[in-house]
């Protein structure tokens, strides 16, 4: 009987062992479960796509005709080459009422980059605070608005007072003895207007044997300035011995003008160095004229473009020299 005993109680813990070994299998399934996963690596977002605003002064004058043709081949070449998806000019016409304007009709578009000619310091600056504002990258060109240094991505143009010093001092150069001179504008409010002023005041000022009879407010206009011109020599006859012009139209027809009525003496020139008054100073029509690289201006802010996508720190400010062009020299920007 004992032996009986003693057999029951043995199968009796061997059934118990089994039991606790069946028990505690879950719980080692159960912190297998729980174990941390393995997360798959994910793709970096992509960098979204960029269509660039270029926002034109004008279409039509010869000065800006060569900004927007030399933006045109710069931009087709980053559209080929994959930098940015696309983009679109639009036409200023002048006017910063239609450059505020236009502004929205691009950021409507899908503009995510800007780059803006403008037509005037304070008229155009709302189009730079708008960009600002969209947290959209701007490329001011060629003349500054009231806000570009605060609110701009970067400015890339010339120094227009070193402009007006350039006309000015050459107009000493070939009249020491001084006499009066006219001086006709811009745009009244564009930077280039206000600067290139502020030029030809600081030398023309410091001299005691010239006079201005005034500044006209031509509006970059050839015809403008050929009326104020024929007006002055109309009053001042042989005492005027210079005119100097915000821009080449201007002063090139001024001076065509002079020529045609027996005052080729009178000493005109202006800024720019477009293909006519390049020509007329080869031909000795027009003694010279301050060229103003504005293609250079225009690739130097697209080639800026990577870099700001990119985030890269650019200069804010970039100049590009202007050149004094007389019979000397023309040959090399006469093409």
């Amino acid at each position: 009987m004992k032996k009986v005993l003693v057999l029951v109680f043995a199968l009796m813990m061997v059934m118990s062992f089994a039991a606790c070994a069946t028990t505690s299998a879950p719980a080692a399934t159960e912190e297998a479960a729980t174990a941390p996963e393995t997360v798959a690596a994910t793709e970096p977002a992509a960098a979204p796509e960029i269509h660039v605003a270029y926002i034109a002064k004008n279409t039509v004058d010869a000065f800006h005709a060569t900004l927007n043709g030399a933006a045109k081949v710069a931009l087709d070449a980053m559209v080929a080459n994959g930098t940015i998806a696309d983009w679109q000019l639009y036409d200023g016409q002048t006017d910063p009422i239609i450059q505020t304007n236009l502004i929205e009709d691009a950021i409507n578009n899908g503009a995510n980059f800007v780059i803006m000619l403008p037509a005037e310091a304070e008229g155009s600056a709302p189009v730079v605070s708008r960009c600002a504002e969209a947290g959209i990258p701007i490329i001011v060109v060629n003349s500054m608005t009231n806000n570009t240094t605060d609110l701009a991505t970067a400015f890339v143009g010339s120094n227009d007072v070193q402009a007006g010093e350039m006309m000015a001092q050459f107009v000493l150069d070939k009249v020491p003895d001084g006499g009066k001179y006219a001086h006709m504008m811009g745009i009244v409010g564009n930077s280039a207007q206000i600067q290139r002023g502020e030029g030809i005041a600081n030398i023309m000022g410091a001299q005691s044997n010239w006079s201005s009879v005034g500044d006209f407010a031509a509006d970059w206009s050839a015809d403008k300035a050929v009326s104020f011109a024929t007006d002055v020599l109309t009053q001042y006859g042989d005492e005027i011995k210079a005119i100097i012009c915000d821009n080449d139209d201007m002063s090139s027809a001024v001076q065509a003008y002079c020529n045609s009525v027996g005052r080729s003496d009178i000493v005109c020139i202006g800024v720019d160095g477009n293909a006519g008054p390049l020509q007329m100073v080869k031909d000795g029509a027009l003694l010279a004229t301050v060229l103003q690289d504005g293609a250079a201006q225009v690739t130097t802010a697209v080639a800026l473009i990577p870099d700001v996508i990119a985030g890269n720190t650019v200069e804010k400010s970039i100049m590009v020299p202007f050149t004094l062009v007389t019979l000397d020299n023309v040959d090399q920007y006469l093409k």
